[in-house]
């Protein structure tokens, strides 16, 4: 009896169909069928999967030598599958229409018509299996599927991209053709899918099929899919004939440092025992004669599935997760490990080398992609330690060899002989399956491969760890943490999840990673706790997680300290060590292993943070004081300004668009306590931003799939190169962007904007406010805070607290005002704007469900009206302050004599801005002018940002940063239409993503007579440099390397005991932990060109928007 829904008691019927004449909710059975409607491109087609549950269809036909049955014996969904015994040279047919449309460029979706096949083979057979698609006799185009496998193996092949010949739409038979070298013999068929569409992306070569999706190779994904591809590289590192004393000493302390990171002893009860022994029960997994079967293992994500019927297929297939399996390993490898009871480990090592066995007959084997393995690593990484922790009893049972390939092949450890020159970092990487590359080598026997391989392991991982040209991953010059081509927390604490216990392992062996790289990721890692406080990252950080709940882990701190100084003079990292005290709890210290050793050693938690930090390759800004942190974030034509999917933060789009946060509150300091909660959130009103406000429905992101480099996601890009900051000292600092929005939505919307950082104080200018759309008003917000009770006092120009609720006041300002927000943040607004100020209840959508949301909140913003045009705004804030001295900051504001700052210029071309106190003055130069005439600036050839600030001695200290990344220079054609509009398009289609930042010189003209200071001529004093005490704790985000011209060093580990000035711009160095590969660059930083009585021009070296910082003197002559 079949149901409606085509299910024969809840099984997957003989042959499941979609048809273009029957909707999608009403199916008809034909035959032993179900049909369907499933629509693709640009309309509807038929679809086929046969899943042989209930016999075989009419339409499948074999030689005269051949038998076709269905086979309870092996199957990938249900409970059967098609049984084909063979003789030489046989055949089988399926006469039904393919259903295969060309791909239509324009399409919503870009998935392409794709085969998929199940095939299982009870022993390797020489040749290929031969997949014929055509009309009748004719054959259109072709696949080969090689046969030399044991179990199960899939492929998934694009017609128009995979196969050889031309696919054509009506194609109606199938012909599989067995080659004459396999002789006679049986396979197995299930889950046959004439015509179904996959993301282009995902299609995964292998063994079997290795011709298809060979660009994935060359991809975005290529970390995930070029499992084949890692395997053809041959070894560059040389092999010895020995295992040296050296190394095999350091093998069995590797070994120790390994395991301990994941086994630690443990009582092992019987209810331990028997909550194991159920989960194994529900594997299904039995042994018959000399084969093995259970339920089908797959990762969660069915892409070859379509997506109406997505779920539905899935919960059919009767399948359990891969992840699943690998934690019921990991668990079981720990039991055995701890368990005195010698029945407890027989069975334990029963049920574990089954759970292998059965894994290695699904296809989870060496040389096998599962038809994709894209981020397959987050669904793996249990298996590696569970092998590692089993190794000597996988040797007893003869399973180790096998299990150590299925590890290389996974973990794509093949991928440490990619030439020096072609490394790139990769974050997924370090976060899921670099544990799993150094476990697959540990666990091989002692070896001089062994010891190749690992030497292997530490150039590649050494080169993978160093900053990285241009946009590539992992790790930037100025601490950023690369992924999705952009400064990312979220990706990035995995990294360090990842990498760090890695490079304990590595640590005082001959393994452990050159110099060079290890102070790359200790920077990257000491960055984190910059940009976040105490331990959650900014939100203008979070990418498409607008949580405010994602945080940094301690443990990575931990890790890196313990692995000693980058120089491998200590054995232990004492700044980081410090970091790691601050950042636990006080309980946490008592329970910490680390923290004991640590506090043993005499080492206390660092103090908080205090300074200024740019990291330009993520347009942000730091500014800590005390215990609170300020960060002002932007983007560009590189940098996208919001990362959305179609279900997480679809309302999130000006979540960069000069976002000023504070967190200050909260014990510790967190996201929801300094004011963000997601409940409520209007999503127009990001503090600091200028943005057009709009109606809750019309701010949801319209998140489409542009083109086949990716997939449904919204990563929009300016068409403005100039976004960034710059830093004086390591102590203050500024912020500056030209705000383009896309024109998606809102092509017409600009603004200039600048930020001052000068001690407590936060001055905020913005000017050349303007956009065309008269349907909805244009704000500059002050701030939105959450109010935990409707009694949260603000104040409003006046010594009363407003604890009104609801409340709204709009005030056209004839004179300055003060107010105070609910979280310690004091305003001042100058005169000649309109404010407005609320109280109230917020009613808004959730960022990833669209689900109704309110919440309690204070707002303040400026108003701008309606289409403006040469909109500005001014206003300070006074972070940590109280009503009192933000009224008395507000009076001496009004005489030029006691004010706290003065703005120097307000226009187009630039913003400037004295700071009387530091007697510091800042610059957003937004324009190259040869009449600056402002301040001690006289003209300027190049965008850019100056601070200068005048010592007592009469010296001055100057730092200037050109923000533009300069990926490529001019206009990029193929982002803009025919009417010179820019499109969408998707970051990872860029060519210039992996270029290098061009470098370019700027001249800087200053009024009066000036040479720079001794020790500062070619060099300069150069902004960032990693020099203790800079900026308060020892690391300057966006710092440089002394001597190497500038540039940093891009790629490439330094040579041991060479020292990093060693190294020579251009130079190509190979060395332990990697070669060196290095851009043109220069042996100078900063240098006068001229000099006279009136003026001096200085010219500076400018590469990946590095500021660089150098002292002048008053000139003794001209020169």
């Amino acid at each position: 009896m079949h149901s409606e829904s085509g299910i024969a008691d809840g099984m997957l019927t003989g042959k499941t169909i979609w048809t273009a004449n029957q909707p999608p909710n009403r199916p008809q059975i034909k035959h032993v069928t179900c049909s369907f409607c499933q629509n693709t491109h640009e309309g509807a087609y038929i679809m086929t999967i046969y899943s042989f549950e209930s016999g075989i269809s009419e339409n499948i036909t074999c030689d005269a030598g051949s038998v076709l049955s269905i086979s309870e014996k092996h199957f990938k969904d249900g409970a059967a599958s098609l049984q084909w015994d063979f003789a030489e040279e046989a055949f089988l047919s399926v006469k039904e229409a393919i259903g295969y449309r060309p791909f239509r460029e324009g399409a919503k979706s870009q998935a392409r018509d794709s085969f998929a096949v199940w095939i299982y083979n009870k022993e390797p057979r020489r040749g290929k299996l031969v997949f014929e698609f055509g009309r009748g006799a004719e054959v259109d185009c072709r696949l080969e599927f090689a046969l030399d496998f044991r179990g199960w193996r899939t492929v998934w092949a694009a017609y128009e991209r995979d196969m050889e010949g031309n696919p054509h739409p009506e194609m109606d038979t199938l012909t599989i053709r067995m080659p004459k070298e396999a002789g006679s013999g049986t396979l197995f068929i299930d889950q046959l899918m004439l015509n179904t569409p996959i993301d282009p992306r995902f299609h995964t070569r292998d063994f079997q099929a290795a011709a298809v999706n060979i660009g994935a190779d060359q991809s975005a994904n290529a970390h995930w899919l070029a499992l084949y591809a890692f395997e053809q590289l041959e070894p560059y590192v040389g092999m010895s004939d020995t295992v040296p004393p050296e190394e095999a000493e350091a093998h069995a302390r590797m070994n120790e440092k390994f395991e301990a990171q994941y086994y630690a002893e443990k009582p092992v009860t019987q209810a331990d025992i028997e909550q194991l022994r159920e989960r194994y029960a529900g594997y299904g997994i039995v042994r018959e004669e000399d084969s093995i079967k259970g339920r089908p293992v797959a990762l969660p994500f069915f892409d070859h599935f379509p997506g109406e019927q997505k779920e539905r297929l899935k919960s059919l297939t009767g399948s359990v997760q891969l992840s699943e399996l690998c934690e019921f390993l990991l668990e079981a490898a720990l039991s055995f490990c701890s368990s005195v009871q010698a029945e407890h480990r027989a069975e334990l090592q029963a049920m574990v080398v089954d759970v292998l066995d059965h894994l290695d007959d699904q296809g989870w084997t060496y040389g096998s992609a599962q038809g994709t393995v894209h981020h397959f690593g987050y669904n793996y990484r249990e298996f590696y330690p569970a092998a590692f922790l089993m190794r000597d009893m996988l040797r007893e049972a003869g399973r180790l060899e096998r299990t150590q390939r299925t590890m290389r092949w996974y973990s794509g450890a093949g991928r440490i002989h990619t030439p020096l020159a072609e490394i790139e970092g990769n974050i997924d990487i370090f976060n899921t399956t670099l544990h799993g590359m150094l476990a697959s080598i540990l666990i091989m026997d002692e070896s001089p491969q062994k010891v190749r391989e690992l030497h292997a392991l530490r150039e590649w991982l050494g080169q993978s760890l160093l900053p990285a040209p241009g946009l590539r991953a992992a790790y930037k010059i100025d601490g950023s943490a690369y992924h999705h081509v952009n400064h990312y927390p979220a990706y990035a604490v995995g990294g360090f999840q990842g990498v760090a216990p890695v490079m304990y392992v590595l640590s005082g062996t001959p393994y452990r990673v050159g110099q060079r790289a290890h102070e790359t990721i200790r920077k990257a890692l000491l960055a984190m706790r910059l940009y976040s406080n105490k331990r959650e990252w900014l939100l203008s950080l979070a990418a498409r997680h607008p949580t405010g709940k994602w945080a940094l882990d301690p443990e990575p701190f931990a890790y890196i300290a313990l692995s000693g100084t980058p120089d491998g003079a200590k054995a232990l990292d004492e700044e980081v060590a410090a970091a790691y005290m601050r950042l636990l709890e006080p309980g946490e210290r008592t329970e910490s292993d680390a923290a004991r050793r640590f506090q043993e050693a005499g080492i206390t938690p660092e103090a908080d943070p205090n300074g200024h930090w740019t990291m330009n390759y993520a347009a942000l800004v730091i500014h800590r004081r005390g215990c609170w942190l300020a960060a002002m974030r932007g983007h560009s034509r590189y940098l996208w300004a919001n990362e959305t999917y179609v279900s997480a933060n679809l309302y999130g789009r000006y979540i960069s668009h000069g976002h000023l946060q504070i967190m200050s509150q909260g014990d510790p300091v967190n996201n929801e306590d300094s004011g963000y909660r997601q409940e409520g959130w209007d999503w127009n009103r990001w503090p600091g931003t200028t943005a057009m406000r709009k109606p809750i429905g019309e701010l949801r992101s319209d998140v489409r799939n542009v083109d086949t480099f990716s997939g449904f996601e919204e990563m929009l890009l300016s068409d403005e190169t100039y976004a960034g900051g710059l830093h004086l000292e390591g102590r203050n600092g500024m912020f500056a962007m030209k705000l383009h929005e896309h024109p998606k939505y809102e092509g017409s919307h600009r603004a200039r904007k600048s930020a001052f950082f000068f001690e407590d104080m936060i001055v905020c200018l913005g000017t050349d406010i303007e956009n065309a759309n008269e349907a909805y008003p244009v704000d500059t917000t002050l701030f939105q805070a959450h109010m935990p009770i409707y009694g949260d006092p603000i104040w409003v120009n006046g010594p009363e607290a407003v604890r009104t609720f609801p409340y709204f006041q709009k005030m056209q300002l004839d004179n300055p005002a003060w107010i105070m927000d609910n979280k310690g943040n004091g305003y001042y607004v100058a005169a000649g704007q309109t404010l407005s100020l609320s109280k109230t209840t917020q009613h808004s959508k959730h960022q990833a469900t669209g689900a109704d949301t309110a919440g309690d909140f204070a707002a303040a913003w400026l108003e701008h009206g309606h289409a403006p045009r040469n909109g500005s705004y001014e206003y300070a804030v006074l972070v940590g302050t109280d009503a009192e001295r933000a009224e008395a900051f507000c009076k001496r504001m009004q005489s030029p004599e006691t004010a706290g700052y003065k703005v120097l210029r307000q226009d187009r071309t630039a913003h400037a801005v004295r700071d009387e106190g530091s007697r510091t003055t800042g610059y957003a130069l937004f324009e190259a002018d040869a009449r600056i005439d402002t301040g001690h600036i006289a003209a300027v050839d190049t965008p850019s940002m100056v601070l200068i600030r005048e010592a007592d001695d009469g010296r001055l200290i100057v730092s200037a940063v050109d923000p533009d990344l300069r990926l490529y220079e001019g206009v990029e054609p193929d982002q803009y239409d025919e009417d010179g509009v820019q499109k969408e398009v998707s970051v990872y289609s860029r060519k210039w993503v992996h270029a290098e930042s061009i470098p370019a010189t700027m001249r800087l003209t200053l009024y009066g007579g000036w040479a720079l200071a001794e020790g500062a001529d070619g060099g300069g004093l150069h902004a960032g440099s990693d020099e203790e005490g800079a900026g308060g704790e020892g690391l300057q985000a966006g710092s440089d390397v002394e001597g190497t011209g500038g540039e940093g060093q891009h790629a490439g580990s330094d040579t041991e005991g060479a020292g990093k000035e060693s190294l020579q711009a251009g130079a190509d160095v190979e060395g332990p932990g990697g070669g060196e590969r290095r851009g043109e660059g220069a042996d100078w930083h900063v240098r006068i060109i001229e000099s006279n009585g009136s003026h001096t021009v200085i010219e500076l070296y400018c590469r990946d928007a590095m500021p660089r910082e150098f002292v002048l003197v008053k000139a003794s002559r001209t020169s």
